[in-house]
Order: structure tokens, then C-alpha cells, then sequence
């Protein structure tokens, strides 16, 4: 606990100072906790997906042919903004510990900075859908709020300290979940490796293919 109480009488040195010690050790606190996330983020995905499912479940719910069909078309659409982007990560980017070799600029990320957060949250309305209940949209908007709030600034913190200026550069011209219509020109750009991006995406893919056959055994009515 970082205590920074009881200042008022001491002098201005040492409080600032003090103040410094402070805001040094919340920085590190916020930089561990973000590490933490980030390294979990996945039983995160896989939680909330296990509450929906169980809620709709235990209060009997049941999900049109229509809905469900309209969801499979989202997370296909998803996962292919998913696949396309890891391509350009050179299949890289299903990791615990932040990392990069390069700063990737090519591709979808020439338009945004997370096209691989995009087409989560794209799969995931597609589960959301799929649903179709309020409580299920609901988890989909804390969720996502808890874990991006928390790991696209870390990511971020990280490339700037690692890439400085190109990075400020790179991210002045691209946004970060909405594409900019003019596309980033950066040197250095790596070739895509489309089949690390497809083999990197196959065990996601197989487990959303269970997880729908799922909902259509389950809910579909």
C-alpha cells in the first residue's frame, strides 16, 4: 500500500520529494498490474463467455435460427480481420509477455493500431448475438472496457519506450480501434507471413467451432 499521508508539516524538499517516491511506486503498481492483465487476458475472453452461456442456460433461454446465423457471420468476420492482421505479425502475436522485434506498420495496421482487439471485439459480438440476451450485451461491454482500458495503454507504454519517435509518429497517423482513411507509410516493412498468421488462429477457430455447435445443440429452437 502506498501511504502518502501526513506531508503537510513537513518541508517543501522533502515533500516533493516524498511526492516523487509516491508517484513512482503507483507507476510501478499500475505497470504490474497491467503486465498481470495482459499475461490473462485470454481467461478473461473464456470467463465471460462460461457466465453467458451458463446464465442463458440456467434461466432457459433460447436463441432464432436468425440470430444465430447473423453470429457465425460476425465471428467469421472477425476472425478473418484476425488472421489477415497476425499474417503481418508473422503469426507472433499469441504471447503472455509483451514483446516486439519490429513495429508493424504494414497491412491492417497502416489504418489502425489494434486491428487484433477489433476482431476480438467483432467475434465476440458475433457470440454476443448469437445469445441475443440483454444481461450477455452487458458482459460484453464490461469486459471489454475492464481488459482494453487496461492493455491497449500498456501495449502502447511499451512500443514507446522501445520505438520512440517512429512509434509517436506511427500512432499520430492511425488510430486506435477506428481506421483512418489514408493509410501509414512507414519504412521498414516486414512481409507477412500469411501461413504462421492462419496456424496461429487454427486452435481459436476450432474452439469457437465447439462453442457454436454448442449454442446450435443448446439454444437454437
Amino acid at each position: 500500500m502506498v501511504d502518502c499521508t501526513g506531508l503537510e508539516n513537513r518541508s517543501p524538499l522533502y515533500v516533493d520529494r516524498r511526492f516523487e517516491s509516491c508517484s513512482f511506486r503507483l507507476k510501478v503498481m499500475n505497470n504490474e498490474f497491467s503486465k498481470f492483465i495482459f499475461a490473462t487476458r485470454r481467461y478473461y475472453r473464456i470467463s465471460a463467455l462460461v457466465i453467458a452461456a451458463g446464465l442463458k442456460f440456467y434461466l432457459d433461454g433460447v436463441t432464432s435460427l436468425s440470430f444465430f446465423v447473423t453470429g457465425i457471420i460476425f465471428v467469421i468476420i472477425g476472425q478473418s480481420l484476425r488472421t489477415y492482421s497476425a499474417g503481418h505479425l508473422l503469426g507472433r502475436h499469441t504471447v503472455t509477455k509483451i514483446e516486439a522485434d519490429f513495429l508493424c506498420t504494414s497491412g491492417p495496421y497502416a489504418y489502425i493500431r489494434n486491428p487484433l482487439y477489433l476482431g476480438n471485439l467483432i467475434v465476440s459480438m458475433g457470440v454476443t448475438i448469437a445469445l441475443n440476451e440483454w444481461y450477455i450485451y452487458m458482459i460484453l461491454v464490461i469486459k471489454y472496457i475492464f481488459l482494453y482500458t487496461v492493455i491497449i495503454p500498456y501495449e502502447e507504454r511499451f512500443l514507446q519506450s522501445k520505438f520512440g519517435d517512429a512509434y509517436s509518429e506511427y500512432k499520430s497517423s492511425t488510430g486506435s480501434f477506428i481506421p483512418k482513411l489514408k493509410g501509414y507509410k512507414g519504412a521498414d516493412q516486414k512481409k507477412p507471413d500469411y501461413k504462421a498468421g492462419f496456424l496461429s488462429e487454427v486452435s481459436l477457430n476450432i474452439f469457437l467451432f465447439i462453442v457454436f455447435l454448442f449454442f446450435y445443440m443448446v439454444f437454437v429452437k
